[in-house]
């Protein structure tokens, strides 16, 4: 049953609680499992005003990308020199995972939603691209303050895979352990196991640092 939609209830207001109510449909339940139906049954709204603010779920995908490149732009913006690299680091590692919690079906459903626009996906690849320069940078900045050894031609394979355990770390626990919706035990689990990659190579001394700022 549709619940009673608020009186005095303005269309930017209501197009704010759609997709306030959706995004946290699909994070607790999965992109597939939630119709606009559903959705329009949340906000107290009819199907029909739901579609008139979007067409379809598609559209409200495409509008939760567009805000999800907020957040990411936050964490591009992030400086980072020799003597300030422990710290940027965290910060970009708290980023990026605020990023997969609020966002998380869309780094998880990506087989359910299916493509987007050409003008996103080329956005999205620039910031595959830029993260990853991005996070090669950090190492070669904590290698030349002497917290963390390794050689620099093992720099691009460590972000890449770094990278990748951020990006499918909610796609791993639904296909392996059939959790949908994280918590925090989840996240700060994500956020160990990208740790996990370079740990052994930090000094003790980073290894503390991160141990206190970069987790959830």
């Amino acid at each position: 049953m549709t619940k009673p939609a608020k009186a005095g209830q303005t269309p930017a207001r209501t197009k704010d609680r759609i997709l306030a109510a959706s995004l946290r449909l699909f994070n607790e339940n999965g992109y597939d499992a939630v119709t606009t139906a559903r959705i329009s049954d949340e906000v107290g709204i009819s199907e029909g005003n739901l579609w008139y603010h979007f067409r379809t779920k598609r559209d409200l995908v495409r509008a939760h990308q567009l805000a999800l490149f907020v957040l990411i732009d936050k964490r591009l913006a992030i400086a980072s020199t020799p003597d300030t690299v422990l710290e940027s680091y965290a910060l970009f590692n708290r980023l990026v995972f605020e990023e997969v919690w609020t966002y998380q079906f869309l780094y998880r459903d990506q087989a359910e939603y299916g493509r987007t626009s050409p003008e996103l996906e080329d956005r999205v690849h620039r910031i595959y691209e830029t993260t990853t320069n991005m996070l090669v940078r950090f190492f070669r900045h904590m290698i030349e303050a002497k917290h963390l050894d390794m050689p620099d031609d093992e720099l691009t394979a460590l972000a890449d895979n770094v990278w990748m355990v951020i990006r499918y770390w909610p796609s791993f626990l639904r296909e392996t352990r059939r959790v949908v919706k994280l918590d925090k035990a989840a996240l700060n689990a994500g956020i160990r196991h990208h740790f996990a990659l370079f740990n052994t190579h930090l000094t003790p001394e980073a290894r503390a640092f991160f141990a206190k700022k970069a987790y959830a």
